[in-house]
């Protein structure tokens, strides 16, 4: 049985300038929506915990340089050394309480579990042109997992609203881009989908390979992220192709609706999740983040179950909770349904607000 709740993300994760608690601010966002539900179902205390409140991020700051920060951190992503010295401060941290993760990094959740300290893991899902965002969720309790599967959306209705997306943006504005055109998704760089085998990804030892995919099709079309910075490489490679059609700052939806692009190529973007259901070719260059689970799904423990605000209720958390600590009864409480709730309140709009029909798009 648990003696608290702890919010936590990735105490590792530097910030832009290199300093410790580059995850504070979305884990903050998390206990701050989250805390109340929960302790409606337990009674427990309920904590935010960060490496500047135990110490983590003085050792922290004398164990890596700021300029060498990121890299410390990739180098440690996928698993801690086991006589790391940052191994006991957190043990003893998070023992003997329940873990509500903001996107838990491999190596926590392998601490985690070794410990025997119970988790869940919560992200924005990747998924973003439904009605309102969605949560990702993976529980360590094989149990609770199953029942995450059950909580979870079928896949179903995520087919249906790409096909409404389609036919609105397609209605909305007409193509002038050539068939069987590539679409070059962009990304931000220094972000945990970068990691791969303990650094980051860069695009220029994938060259060859990006110039192959490029060549198989008519003409090329970049996107770059709408916030500055990108993956080294990937845009820049795609930008020397002798097919390149031009550079596009569109609503990536629009363009994803259009029959005119056959593909995607990106290294792992949220894209890259979205763009079958609108029949699109995907290439990546590095493994997907996540996982995706929809209803009817076989609870493996792998896999993120797809949720949609029913974890803002007592009785989501009654049900996480139960094996763990005593919980409340449960009382049915859903919240009343309110166009964009999560997107509002997380102010994660992306592109989804150029097609929202809340907005009213430029006409014909």
């Amino acid at each position: 049985m648990v003696r608290s709740i702890a919010f936590i993300g990735d105490p590792l994760r530097p910030t832009g300038q290199g300093n410790p608690g580059g995850t504070d601010r979305a884990t903050q966002w998390l206990f701050n929506a989250l805390k109340r539900p929960v302790q409606l179902a337990c009674g427990l205390p309920v904590e935010l915990v960060t490496a500047g409140n135990f110490g983590l991020a003085e050792r922290l700051a004398a164990a890596r340089a700021p300029a060498d920060s990121a890299l410390y951190w990739a180098a440690r992503y996928d698993a801690l050394p086991q006589d790391d010295p940052l191994l006991p401060p957190i043990v003893d941290q998070l023992a003997g309480r329940f873990c509500i993760g903001a996107e838990l990094p491999p190596y926590m959740i392998a601490l985690l579990t070794a410990c025997g300290i119970p988790w869940i893991d919560i992200r924005v899902h990747p998924i973003r042109f439904l009605d309102d965002l969605l949560f990702a969720v993976r529980a360590g309790d094989r149990a609770t997992q199953a029942a995450l599967l059950g909580e979870s959306l079928h896949e179903a209705e995520v087919i249906t609203v790409a096909g409404l997306v389609e036919a609105m943006c397609q209605y909305i504005a007409d193509a002038a881009i050539p068939s069987n055109t590539l679409l070059v998704i962009g990304q931000r760089p220094m972000d945990s989908s970068q990691i791969v085998n303990g650094r980051f990804f860069g695009a220029g030892a994938h060259a060859a390979k990006i110039a192959a995919i490029c060549a198989h099709y008519r003409a090329l079309l970049l996107k770059p992220h709408p916030l500055p910075d990108e993956v080294p490489g990937l845009l820049a490679i795609a930008a020397g192709q002798p097919n390149l059609a031009g550079v596009m700052a569109d609503n990536v939806y629009r363009l994803l609706a259009l029959p005119e692009i056959a593909a995607v190529l990106t290294v792992n973007s949220s894209v890259a999740y979205e763009a079958p259901y609108f029949a699109k070719r995907v290439h990546t260059l590095a493994p997907l983040p996540i996982r995706l689970g929809w209803h009817g799904d076989a609870p493996t423990p792998d896999i993120h179950a797809s949720i949609r605000d029913a974890v803002l209720t007592g009785d989501f958390w009654r049900l996480v909770l139960a094996p763990h600590t005593g919980v409340t009864p449960p009382d049915g409480m859903r919240l009343p349904p309110k166009p964009n709730r999560l997107r509002i309140a997380r102010d994660g709009f992306w592109n989804y607000q150029q097609i929202d029909t809340d907005r009213i798009p430029g006409g014909r």
